[in-house]
C-alpha cells in the first residue's frame, strides 16, 4: 500500500511517558508532509509524462512498423517488377534470336536452292550447246554431201573442191571462235559427272 501525504498528516502518535516533545515531531511531521507533498505530485506529473512518452513511444513504433512493413513491400513489388522485366527481356531476345535464326535458315536454303538452280540451268545449257553443235555438225555434213552430190551430177568439181576449202576454213575458224577453254572444261566436267 503506497504512502499518502494524507496518510501521513493524519497519522495519530500514542503519547507516552518520556516521549518526544511533540511540538518538535509534530513541526517535522508537517515538513516530511510538505517534502512528501511536493515528491507524490512530481512523481505524478513524471508518471503522466511517462504515459505521454510510452504512448508516443509506442505510435512511432508503430509508424515505425509500418514503414518497414511499406519498404519490404516495396522492396517485393520492386524485385518482382525487376524479375518480371528480366523474364520479358530474356523471352524477347529468345524470340529475336529465333527469329534471326529462321530468317539465317531460309536465307541459307534459298541461296541452296538458287545454287542448285543456276547447276541446273548451266547443266542444261551445257547439253543444249553440245546438242545444238552436234545437230549443226550434221546439217553442215549433209550440206556437204548435197554439194558434192550436185558437183558429181553436173560436173562442176574444180568450183566446188574451191569453195570446199573456204567452206572448211570458215567451218575451222568458226569452231576456234566459238570453243574455248571453259567450254571444253564444262563439257568435260559434264561428260565425266554422266559416265
Amino acid at each position: 500500500m503506497k504512502l499518502t501525504p494524507m496518510d501521513i498528516s493524519s497519522k495519530e502518535f500514542k503519547k507516552v511517558l518520556r516521549g518526544y516533545d511533540s511540538e518538535t515531531v509534530d513541526k517535522f511531521v508537517d515538513e516530511i508532509v510538505e517534502d512528501y507533498d511536493t515528491l507524490f505530485k512530481e512523481n505524478c506529473l513524471l508518471k503522466e509524462k511517462m504515459a505521454v512518452m510510452y504512448d508516443r513511444i509506442d505510435h512511432y513504433s508503430n509508424i515505425e512498423s509500418t514503414i518497414q512493413s511499406t519498404l519490404v513491400l516495396a522492396q517485393n513489388a520492386a524485385e518482382r517488377a525487376k524479375e518480371g522485366a528480366q523474364n520479358e527481356a530474356d523471352m524477347i531476345l529468345r524470340s529475336a534470336n529465333e527469329t534471326a535464326q529462321k530468317i539465317l535458315d531460309k536465307a541459307h536454303d534459298d541461296v541452296i536452292r538458287v545454287n542448285d538452280e543456276y547447276e541446273n540451268l548451266k547443266q542444261d545449257f551445257i547439253r543444249f550447246k553440245v546438242k545444238f553443235r552436234s545437230f549443226m555438225n550434221v546439217q553442215l555434213e549433209t550440206f556437204d554431201d548435197l554439194e558434192k552430190d550436185f558437183a558429181k551430177d553436173y560436173n562442176v568439181g574444180v568450183v566446188v573442191e574451191e569453195e570446199d576449202e573456204v567452206a572448211n576454213k570458215e567451218i575451222e575458224v568458226q569452231k576456234d571462235e566459238s570453243i574455248n577453254s571453259d567450254d571444253l572444261s564444262a563439257i568435260k566436267s559434264f561428260f565425266a559427272k554422266n559416265s
